[in-house]
């Protein structure tokens, strides 16, 4: 395409050639528009346009052991770390890029309404689209797809969608559900993209010539990347900022969900209501629920700021004189994972609860130990005495699905299809629970796999904790 053919709303051409340099004219307004520096410019000393961090950035590169910079070996871009074939240039020249987390989808099946970003036709059921956690102060890269080259540019959250469904009588029949794909990978995923925030320096007054706010700009930096901020420091001070970049996650940014989930010993498990229902979600008692729901804000301080609903699941009668192994557990360690709950009940070992209707409020009993008969289901596992509990990530990735080659999806870990149950005699005993993530809630027997305990050592285990593939 010659794109000098190309014009703008306002009748001039997208780019012109005045005085042998290339400008662009603006897409947006009228009369603004800017000069097209060119990258050999920047490179090239005694151009008006030389940039030695420009220079420095586009040619370093190893050699013998030795970093040097300045020429390209035989004019070849591609022995240069940051080549054009191994990066895109908005993966440095990008200044923010929109990242998404925890986004809600609540559909509810008794508001008229036309359907959102859709052909607009009107159904009852209308799916909102809210937005609470759009940010712009994280940056993180990743490589692209085949199709684009494999190339590294920036990346960000933007499927981490959460849904949610209310039928006519406003009953939640499921609430902040996590999205699984096909071949078993979790919906809450990340993907490259390009930021369309592009720039080399301050934005220029067509009627002066000058930079617009000049004080919001750093002198010869523009907005684009500096070297510490993909590249560790010299002086070790950007650790954070590293781990952030290459997704390894710092917990800058984690997903609260509508309830807290306590561990309450022999008095059983409690869900407490710890966001608002309406969107946005606000947590109860912080700012932005100050702001959103200023009356509900002073509700909660004239209950001197404490939570007031809680749905339970009771544990043993004090002084129940019952064996252990079958009264109402003592609940020790718990973690919620989509709609089931996983419970360590000391003597009683490891429990399942199904908490599917745990914002419906259509259910009496909303936290449940057998929705199927024994036929169906096995939600226990025998131990001596079950202290903790724990999967290797709150999503919900499931190893057991077929891959299709076409489709470029990797493997999942085996690790991901277990549960990790730590013992006070027996150590750590691992548990089978694929059948919990396959979406057939007609299969779901827990399997005792393997107990690991050598020597001894790990008596007395009170928690166990993820990094990866090591707990």
């Amino acid at each position: 395409m010659d794109l000098k053919s190309l014009r703008t709303p306002f009748g001039k051409p997208r780019f012109e050639i005045i005085e042998d340099q290339l400008h662009q004219n603006s897409m947006v307004e009228p009369g603004l528009s800017w000069r097209v520096v060119q990258t050999a410019d920047t490179t090239t000393p005694g151009n008006r346009d030389y940039n030695q961090k420009s220079h420095l950035s586009k040619t370093v590169r190893f050699e013998e052991n030795r970093i040097v910079w300045g020429d390209l070996p035989g004019n070849d871009e591609d022995a240069c770390p940051h080549s054009s074939a191994n990066m895109s240039c908005q993966a440095c020249h990008s200044s923010w890029n929109p990242s998404c987390y925890g986004c809600h989808l609540p559909q509810r099946a008794n508001m008229k309404m036309p359907e959102l970003h859709n052909a607009g036709d009107v159904s009852r059921n209308y799916v909102s689209y809210n937005w609470q956690t759009l940010r712009d102060d994280t940056f993180m890269l990743a490589r692209d797809g085949d199709v684009t080259g494999n190339r590294i540019n920036p990346s960000r959250s933007s499927c981490a969608i959460h849904v949610t469904s209310y039928n006519a009588q406003r009953e939640a029949i499921y609430i902040q559900q996590q999205t699984i794909s096909s071949e078993g990978l979790s919906g809450i995923a990340f993907s490259t993209n390009v930021p369309h925030t592009v720039r080399g320096g301050p934005p220029i007054d067509p009627a002066t010539g000058r930079p617009l706010n000049p004080a919001n700009y750093l002198p010869g930096r523009g907005e684009t990347k500096q070297c510490t901020d993909c590249h560790v420091s010299r002086n070790d001070d950007n650790n954070a900022i590293m781990a952030q970049l290459l997704m390894q996650g710092t917990n800058f940014m984690n997903f609260m969900g509508r309830y807290a989930w306590v561990a309450a010993g022999v008095h059983g498990l409690f869900a407490i209501e710890v966001t608002e229902r309406d969107e946005p979600q606000t947590v109860i008692g912080s700012t932005m629920h100050e702001i959103v729901y200023p009356d509900r804000y002073k509700d909660h301080l004239d209950e001197s700021r404490k939570l007031v609903v809680a749905h339970e699941h009771p544990g043993r009668d004090v002084g129940e004189n019952l064996d252990p192994r079958h009264a109402r557990p003592e609940v020790l360690d718990l973690q919620a994972r989509g709609e089931f709950l996983y419970a360590a009940c000391g003597s009683n070992g490891l429990r399942i609860f199904d908490i599917a209707f745990i914002d419906n409020k259509g259910f009496a009993e909303r936290i449940l130990t057998a929705p199927f008969s024994p036929l169906g289901q096995r939600f226990f596992v025998r131990t001596e005495y079950a202290t903790c509990v724990t999967a290797p990530t709150t999503l919900a990735p499931d190893p057991t699905r077929h891959h299709f080659p076409e489709n470029r999806e990797p493997s999942i870990s085996a690790t991901y299809g277990y549960l990790y149950v730590g013992d006070k005699y027996e150590g750590i005993i691992v548990v089978g629970a694929s059948s919990l993530l396959d979406g057939n809630p007609l299969n779901n027997f827990l399997k005792r796999e393997l107990t690991y305990n050598p020597n001894g050592i790990l008596c007395g285990t009170r928690k166990i904790t993820f990094f990866g593939t090591y707990a």
